[in-house]
């Protein structure tokens, strides 16, 4: 279908395919935007209730507004095939992502996880249930943003159902027990099963049960206790090695309550993490074969061939080297000893002779690099702070700052995204006297902003930096979001004061050489575009300027007289 047209798209390039159909990149022909095209055909269209799976997904996103959500553009029919437009997003699906990297860092997963929350809870509040989580739903920007897709098998909670009692929609690997049975019990918690597998697989790489069938999934989700993530990765906080195993309990009463509380304890990690609070982590430790495991993936068993000869040596070593004697154990016990303190002292020598300077700001600066938030912070917690304490005078002391600021800025940029969205829940509501006066603030400045009034805005943002102290550590983000806005503002000023000079300097040039009616149409539009900006009172002439509120209109026809002269005058310019 490529170069086709449907309706007012045009089709561009293949972006997926699929039992229900195919998704294409398309260009809406009048604006000349793109849109992801899902398209199903009429032969698919009048099997399995299709057709009506594709009209329950217009429906639902249509009344879909939510950041972490693909947007609903349209829908239509045209010569016998049905197509839904959506927002087009620009990277790639989570498949895509734990192909490339297989499993992620643990602060990269809750701050995607968040997002996810944010966009289930969104959903489930309006009594849809998505019944298809899995990596290649979730689409990430270049940016770092989820965009949970494909709502084509969702149950909408409120509706009659499209499945009938017994039947089973999903992808196995992801499916609650409730799911694979086909009752009615599928409920929002069916979606934080799905979620409690898919943090699992980020986490290590591979999904927590596996199979060379459909069939056999499904009966490791019916009986088989989920594992701990901790079992295949070395490092995790116990915190979200417990929540994934809570997500994915066999009964929907022992899962959390819903994905906003989820969301909640995930977002109460991240933030002690990035204030560098106390996270208790699950550690590695050795098992009997000297392999590396953690504490939940160790359990009894037979000793191994390997483990009864170590046993066997050390019997040996006991009776041969020290004649089995009590003074043996003793020695045996004095030389494990001494093996501890040269631990310890090792330990105590990496915190008194630290890494270099040279060493620590060299890792920073490729950290920083990275466009990713995590990189960002681990930056920051293990080398740029280290950095700074240990060496105070240290030559690259203004790039750290910067490197800081920037993380800080970032932060505050994304906290304001949130407290902006038209979406109300507790995670856009303000939560510290900060927030209530950035929101109050940016209040004030819409209201501006639709008067044109630009100088009032640049009062508004210089009264809310003014009120804040850039030494303080939780504050000085919000400084440099109101600078960063101020400086954006600065420019949008001086871009518009040049433009519209050169405007007027094109008008008056056009009425010297004789062509009114051009001369008089580029003033109008200067007038009505950009006559109410307070910014450019010294700039635009008098007759350019709107009327105040109130007062008549009366320059226009002295205007029209200036602007075009009688003929008289004409032939003797000529």
């Amino acid at each position: 279908m490529i170069g086709e047209k449907l309706g007012s798209f045009r089709i561009k390039e293949t972006l997926g395919a699929g039992a229900m159909g195919a998704v294409y990149l398309a260009i809406h022909e009048p604006t000349g935007k793109v849109a992801a095209l899902k398209i199903i055909g009429s032969d698919i269209a009048q099997r399995n209730n299709t057709s009506r799976r594709f009209d329950r997904e217009a429906d639902i996103l249509k009344q879909f507004d939510h950041p972490n959500i693909v947007r609903w553009l349209g829908v239509g029919r045209f010569q016998g095939t049905s197509y839904l437009a959506m927002e087009y997003v620009q990277g790639g699906t989570l498949e895509q992502l734990l192909t490339e990297r297989s499993a992620l860092p643990w602060r990269e997963v809750v701050d995607l996880g968040i997002q996810m929350c944010s966009a289930l809870h969104y959903a489930h509040q309006r009594g849809v249930v998505h019944r298809d989580i899995k990596p290649s739903n979730l689409m990430i920007t270049a940016q770092g943003a989820v965009k949970l897709t494909d709502f084509g098998i969702a149950k909408d909670l409120d509706a009659t159902g499209l499945t009938a009692t017994g039947r089973t929609l999903g992808t196995a690997a992801y499916m609650a027990p409730e799911q694979i049975r086909g009752t009615p019990a599928v409920s929002h918690k069916t979606d934080l099963y799905a979620l409690g597998v898919l943090f699992y697989q980020m986490l290590t790489g591979r999904t927590p049960f596996e199979g060379a069938t459909a069939v056999v999934l499904m009966h490791c989700h019916l009986n088989e206790p989920p594992p701990r993530p901790s079992g295949k990765t070395a490092e995790i906080p116990k915190a979200l090695d417990d929540l994934v195993v809570k997500l994915m309990a066999k009964a929907p009463a022992d899962r959390p309550w819903d994905a906003e509380a989820v969301g909640f304890a995930l977002t109460e990690l991240r933030d002690k993490a990035s204030k560098a609070e106390a996270v208790p982590m699950v550690w590695p430790t050795i098992d009997a074969d000297g392999n590396v495991v953690t504490p939940a993936a160790a359990t009894p068993r037979a000793p191994t061939q390997g483990a009864k000869k170590t046993r066997k040596a050390a019997r040996t070593l006991g009776t041969r080297e020290f004649g089995g004697t009590r003074a043996g154990r003793r020695a045996i016990e004095t030389v494990g000893l001494v093996l501890a303190l040269i631990v310890v002292a090792g330990a105590i020598a990496y915190v008194v002779w630290p890494p270099g300077q040279d060493y620590l700001y060299r890792h920073a600066k490729e950290l920083m690099a990275s466009s990713n938030r995590v990189d960002w912070i681990i930056a920051r917690d293990e080398y740029i702070e280290p950095l700074n304490q240990r060496f105070p005078n240290h030559p690259y002391r203004d790039e750290a700052r910067g490197w800081l600021d920037a993380i800080l800025l970032r932060d505050a940029e994304a906290r304001a995204a949130r407290l902006d969205s038209p979406v109300r829940t507790t995670l856009t509501e303000p939560n510290t006297p900060i927030e209530h006066q950035y929101v109050a603030t940016a209040r004030r400045s819409a209201v501006l902003t639709s008067k044109k009034d630009d100088l009032g805005i640049v009062r508004v943002w210089q009264d809310f930096a003014r009120q804040l102290h850039p030494d303080d550590k939780d504050e000085r983000g919000w400084y440099l979001l109101a600078q960063k806005r101020l400086t954006d503002l600065g420019q949008a000023i001086q871009t518009r004061e040049k433009f519209v000079r050169g405007e007027v300097e094109r008008a008056q040039a056009k009425f010297d050489a004789g062509s009114f009616e051009e001369a008089n149409a580029i003033r109008r539009n200067i007038r009505d575009e950009y006559g109410a900006y307070t910014s450019l009172e010294t700039v635009l002439p008098a007759e350019l300027k709107p009327p105040a509120d109130g007062e008549a209109d009366d320059k226009s026809p002295k205007d029209a007289k200036k602007a075009k002269p009688s003929e008289d005058a004409i032939e003797r310019k000529q």
